[in-house]
């Protein structure tokens, strides 16, 4: 069983990029005026990004794996 402190260091720099994220945000909201609706609007436009850019990696990667089957097949003959 992992201790508390064997845990705690493994994930310190996951908890030490989200913190320092979140100022960053609060930050831009507080001190330059930025609407949270604007933020909110960022992420759903990087998330819908971010799933276009995975879907599209998994349709290439199914098609690659197609074309390695049709070539092996075809090789067989």
């Amino acid at each position: 069983m992992k201790s508390f402190r064997a845990t705690y260091r493994r994930y310190r720099t996951l908890w030490v990029s989200l913190l320092a994220c979140a100022a960053f945000l609060a930050l831009a909201v507080y001190g330059w005026g930025v609407r949270w609706q604007d933020l909110a609007n960022t992420l759903w436009v990087a998330a819908l990004l971010l799933i276009g850019l995975i879907l599209s990696a998994a349709v290439l990667g199914f098609v690659l794996f197609r074309v390695r089957r049709w070539r092996e097949r075809r090789h067989q003959r």
